[in-house]
């Protein structure tokens, strides 16, 4: 078959559909995935055929540059995703143009390519990365329950699919049906069931798979820098808040207050992130900055890993069965930060507003709790001993466009 798998987002969005991609070819399809212009390395540095599409900008530089202008974090996620839609929209007609001849369309979690899709009448199948996103009906539900969730089903109807049957109908398409962006035959869920079991009350095309992980590209070795430091001495914390930590005032004052954390709790640290920042202050020999480097190569030399509570990133850290302090931004990053504490493989996160050098260095202790290296270990274990999310997923997508 050939395959499109286009996307929006930072590299974190974009990584698991690397995975997949990788998977799709293994089984000798023929897969193109597409996504920003700026991310053509790193999908080429896995051999995955890459094809730009939309505006020639890194999403998550912007987005916190959304964020960090806005008075409030709730305003800033409603600006980041108007922000998000007006991209989509200005990729549609490349993205058309590459869809054509194509057997099969992946429609991400960032809803790139579903209107595509609908336009040339391709197949699809969907990701979803949120099962809190999947519409389920308990007859058992109270009626105030019932109640909540319709308001929650009206807010979402608000931020996403509004926006998005506006610009279907400037596009020539009708508005989405009842199942939205997901497709009504396939439904793929990139999450572990130790994590995230499966809901009995889903319909059947929503299917669990286990995680997507992407191995180290082929020809990635460590710097040797970062591995002379990670031989000097015990193994450090890992702290990494992604497109949270790029630029901007918030990102000198948030650098500052995890090199006193860092401090305070007399913990040896790798930090990624905060380029800008960090040439303006001082580091100890206890810190190394390292720019991007593989998750899986890197997290099984770590204590412990701090970071923004991306879908990738809680993923990785619960593979690599390390506890982990969340420090959440926008709503799915407050979700994964609870599952975080739920496991009891870290403590409460700690929001962005909230976060001090204190606070921070009593989670950086926290976190070399014999009890909770001892749970994030076991699960970690648990986690790589489930077969492969991917071939699972390659399995249900061959399966489901035989029958088409």
């Amino acid at each position: 078959m050939k395959i499109i798998i286009p996307t929006i987002g930072t590299r974190g969005d974009v990584q698991p559909y690397i995975a997949l991609a990788l998977g799709l070819q293994k089984a000798r399809h023929t897969v193109t995935l597409a996504t920003h212009p700026c991310l053509r390395g790193l999908v080429e540095s896995y051999g995955v055929d890459f094809a730009p599409m939309g505006p020639d900008i890194d999403i998550g530089h912007e987005a916190a540059m959304i964020r960090a202008n806005a008075p409030h974090w709730l305003v800033g996620f409603m600006r980041v995703m108007k922000f998000s839609f007006s991209m989509l929209e200005q990729a549609h007609t490349g993205l058309l143009e590459l869809s054509r001849g194509m057997d099969l369309v992946i429609v991400s979690h960032s809803a790139a390519g579903s209107m595509e899709a609908d336009k040339l009448g391709l197949p699809t199948v969907s990701v979803t990365l949120m099962p809190e996103a999947i519409p389920t009906k308990d007859p058992k539900d109270s009626f105030l329950k019932r109640m909540l969730m319709s308001l929650a089903g009206a807010g979402m109807g608000l931020l996403m699919t509004r926006p998005l049957d506006q610009i279907r109908k400037r596009v020539g398409l009708p508005p989405m049906g009842l199942t939205g962006i997901t497709s009504p035959t396939l439904n793929l869920i990139p999450l572990s069931p130790q994590i995230s079991p499966p809901n009995p009350l889903w319909e059947p095309r929503h299917r669990l798979t286990g995680y997507w992980f992407a191995p180290a590209p082929a020809a990635w070795t460590p710097p040797a820098d970062l591995a002379a430091f990670l031989e000097a001495g015990e193994p450090p914390v890992v702290i990494s808040l992604g497109a949270m930590a790029l630029s901007g005032e918030d990102a000198l004052e948030s650098a500052q207050i995890v090199l006193e954390a860092v401090k305070q709790a007399e913990v040896r640290a790798v930090i990624q992130g905060w380029d800008e920042a960090l040439k303006q202050l001082p580091l100890s020999s206890n810190v190394f900055h390292a720019g991007s480097i593989p998750h899986d190569w890197l997290l099984p030399h770590a204590s412990g890993l701090v970071h923004h509570g991306g879908f990738g990133t809680t993923a990785s850290g619960f593979r690599a069965g390390i506890p982990m302090l969340v420090i959440p931004h926008i709503i799915d990053q407050f979700i994964w930060g609870g599952k975080v504490a739920h496991f009891g493989v870290g403590p409460q996160p700690i929001s962005r507003p909230k976060l001090t050098a204190e606070n921070m260095a009593e989670a950086l202790r926290a976190l070399q709790s014999p009890e909770m290296r001892r749970k994030a270990a076991e699960l970690g274990a648990a986690i790589r001993a489930e077969p492969d999310g991917v071939a699972d997923a390659v399995r249900l997508i061959e399966e489901v466009v035989v029958k088409e």
